[in-house]
């Protein structure tokens, strides 16, 4: 199919800004990751890599061009990499760069996620992302295209952001909130934020019950970066209410025998 589409370069030039993945740029991220992987857990591997990736685009990191530092930021980050030698590092840097080249020649584009869908969870536990074709789908649904701005635009159950990205492909100029219950995925998200200049909140929460673990506010305005919140300064979570108890005369309403009562 590349092969046919080769001499319509408005159409191909299409479908590599609306891909997950460059694909040369995949399959070398791809082998970097098989490499570490051959040492570590390639799962751990990963999560590293989400970890030191947000801690290198730190807002303090960027904003001040390397000349200060933020301590506990500074503390995860040699935490992190401190089971790594340095050829090992090496690699690392090469597949951040990877992540961010990726974003450059295929904007608003998941590799991350991509990648974690295929090697990581190869689909188990219902993380398995929503295909590009129907987040593009959903997101063309909402309206024209730059016909949204100035919203707040949320999605609960994250995953990597993809359905976010897409629609900051239509509608970039929009304040864009993700929460997830997995770490590895809240993290994605961060980076998938930085790296497409989405500004915006991602969370690591249970959005059901309100439980809080992290969260990033991402290229806060006018400021550039990822930055640590805690759960006071996110718009995404609030204090959930208390169940109110059963009144003390609920037990005169159940049958004596302990049955189940018959609706018909």
């Amino acid at each position: 199919m590349i092969q046919n589409l080769t001499g319509n370069r408005g159409l191909w030039e299409t479908l590599l800004m609306t891909a997950s993945y460059i694909p040369e740029i995949y399959k070398d991220f791809t082998k970097a990751a098989e490499w570490l992987g051959r040492r570590h857990s390639i799962s751990t591997v990963f999560n590293d890599l989400l970890t030191m990736g947000i801690c290198s685009f730190h807002e303090t990191n960027i904003m001040s061009r390397l000349t200060q530092k933020d301590e506990a930021n500074e503390a995860l980050y040699m935490e992190t990499i401190k089971r790594y030698d340095r050829e090992e590092l090496n690699q690392f840097a090469k597949m951040i760069s990877m992540v961010k080249l990726n974003a450059y020649q295929a904007p608003y584009s998941d590799m991350l996620g991509q990648y974690f869908t295929e090697h990581i969870t190869r689909g188990h536990n219902g993380q398995y992302f929503t295909p590009d074709a129907i987040c593009q789908l959903m997101a063309q649904m909402q309206g024209e295209k730059e016909s949204i701005t100035g919203k707040r635009v949320a999605d609960p159950s994250c995953g990597s952001s993809r359905l976010l990205l897409e629609f900051a492909r239509n509608n970039p100029d929009n304040t864009f909130y993700g929460a997830d219950n997995a770490n590895t995925c809240a993290k994605m998200s961060a980076i998938n934020f930085f790296i497409n200049g989405l500004k915006g909140e991602v969370v690591w929460m249970n959005t059901l019950s309100m439980e809080w673990y992290g969260g990033w506010h991402i290229n806060r305005y006018p400021r550039i970066g990822i930055i640590p919140i805690e759960k006071e300064q996110s718009a995404m979570w609030w204090e959930p209410k208390k169940t109110p108890e059963p009144p003390e005369d609920i037990k005169s309403y159940a049958r004596p025998d302990g049955q189940q009562l018959m609706l018909f």
